[in-house]
């Protein structure tokens, strides 16, 4: 025991002893543990003053290291350190600068609620094993730069008050960020992620910018994170997607490239899910004025609503009874949502939902066209006129009367395909120029139809095409 404390100078309070008596006490406790080959226990240990222990203690490596519950009042060198088993730093609190830069985990290690109250330096460290940085609170700089976590790291909870970097650091494991608050500036620029990211519930303080890499295969998690005022700037492999439930997207400047094909619901054919997502990507788009990602989003929103008015919301309650039914399909054609799905698909088709004004000039083509060969076989009437001429005789019996009819007058039917087009043209625009007139009866009904779909088709060509030039 130290002096007339209850507790042995490593446990004691700073009041209790001096840097230099628990320096040496200190060199005296490791020197032992090398002698007999021990593993490091400094479980509740209060280190004060500038601790290296490389250079002070001469020690690099650790077989299993036991910090929980310490508590370092001084700056603490880790430099090139080996750590080659468990480390354990559970509610270590670390009241000055810690350094570990450069120093190898080669086992699993625990930062459990530990507090860094000043700079931690985590630069170029490599983790062999599982990292834990659960609940830990980073109340000065933290620096990741260059680090890589071989193994799955864990950063559920965590708080950085101040900066933290994480630039070109290499996560080969899943990385979980979830529930972490980033209090000032993130810096992610080159992190590279290959088992995916889970950032969910995570707060990103305003004006950040976030940069994310992730090959391979995975999901990035943004469930419930509060993504405000963020650069969301991504670079995913195909095989990576991005889960956005729930998020708080407004005035986050992402672009479309960077998340089209990535959507999760939309890979696991969520489409109720899916159409929410889309719903949240077109609302930010519109806030950041990038109104083409925002068509993007809004047609596809629409395209999900349609799917999940499809067949396949019945395809696995329809499986089951494929055997005993021979025809599953019309239990879908005569429920509403089948006249919801049809809606939808002739709205994308004839107008892309608003979004595509060629879509009506396309369709108003075609219309033209197979009204041109309705009227090229029906026939359409013309101003000219054709005298049936030839005397017309009836002889009546016990008279000799001669009635002759000199002729009558008959409109002229042409049946002449670009003359049907032409006739097609100017009545599906209702210009009307009277040199061509329809024929009676079904002609007329013919007629009365084309026009009536003109007016509605150039009514949607100025709708849509005012749509897409701004009138959002």
């Amino acid at each position: 025991t130290h002096k007339e404390s209850k507790y042995c100078i490593f446990h004691a309070s700073a009041e209790e002893k001096t840097e230099d008596e628990f320096i040496e006490a200190l060199k005296g406790y490791v020197n032992n543990i090398k002698k007999e080959d021990k593993d490091y226990n400094f479980e509740r240990f209060i280190f004060i003053g500038d601790i290296d222990f490389r250079k002070d203690l001469n020690v690099t490596v650790f077989k299993n290291a036991n910090f929980k519950k310490a508590t370092f009042e001084g700056a603490t060198f880790f430099g090139n350190a080996n750590f080659q088993g468990v480390t354990l730093f559970e509610n270590a609190t670390f009241q000055r600068d810690a350094f570990f830069r450069d120093s190898t985990f080669l086992g699993d290690v625990d930062f459990v609620a530990a507090a860094f109250a000043k700079a931690t330096i985590f630069f170029g460290v490599t983790f062999k094993g599982h990292s834990n940085f659960i609940g830990v609170y980073f109340l000065g700089y933290a620096d990741f730069r260059e680090a890589t976590f071989e193994r799955d790291s864990k950063f559920w909870g965590v708080t950085f008050e101040r900066d933290a970097h994480f630039e070109e650091t290499t996560f080969k494991g899943e990385a979980d960020f979830r529930k972490v608050k980033f209090e000032l500036l993130n810096n992610f620029m080159g992190a590279t992620f290959e088992g995916g990211a889970d950032f969910a519930n995570a707060i990103f303080s305003p004006g950040n910018k976030l940069n994310l890499i992730v090959k391979g295969s995975g999901i990035i998690s943004f469930e419930h994170t509060f993504l405000e005022n963020i650069f969301l700037d991504l670079d995913l492999d195909d095989g990576v997607f991005i889960d956005l439930t729930d998020a708080l997207l407004r005035n986050t400047k992402t672009k479309k490239k960077q998340i089209e094909n990535h959507i999760l619901q939309e890979e696991k054919k969520e489409f109720s899910h899916a159409r929410e997502i889309y719903l949240l990507l077109k609302n930010n788009f519109h806030s950041i004025g990038r109104y083409n990602d925002e068509g993007w989003a809004f047609k596809n929103e629409k395209y999900m609503e349609r799917l999940s008015y499809s067949f396949y919301p019945y395809r696995k309650a329809l499986e089951k009874k494929v055997k005993k039914e021979r025809f599953p399909i019309l239990k879908w054609i005569c429920t509403r949502d089948f006249n919801k799905w049809i809606q939808s698909l002739f709205s994308n088709l004839i107008y892309g939902y608003g979004e595509e004004p060629r879509n009506v000039v396309i369709t108003g083509l075609v219309i033209i066209f197979l009204f041109a060969l309705i009227f090229s076989y029906t026939g359409i009437g013309s101003p000219e006129f054709i005298e049936l001429k030839g005397p017309i005789i009836q002889e009546v019996p016990g008279n000799d009367i001669e009635i002759i009819f000199k002729g009558s007058l008959q409109n002229r039917i042409i049946k002449h395909f670009f003359k049907s087009l032409y006739f097609s043209l100017i009545t599906f625009t209702t210009l009307g120029y009277g040199d061509l007139r329809p024929l009676e009866g079904c002609g007329r009904i013919f007629t009365g139809g084309e026009a009536f779909i003109g007016a509605i088709m150039m009514a949607l060509f100025v709708y849509t095409f005012a749509r897409r030039t701004g009138g959002r």
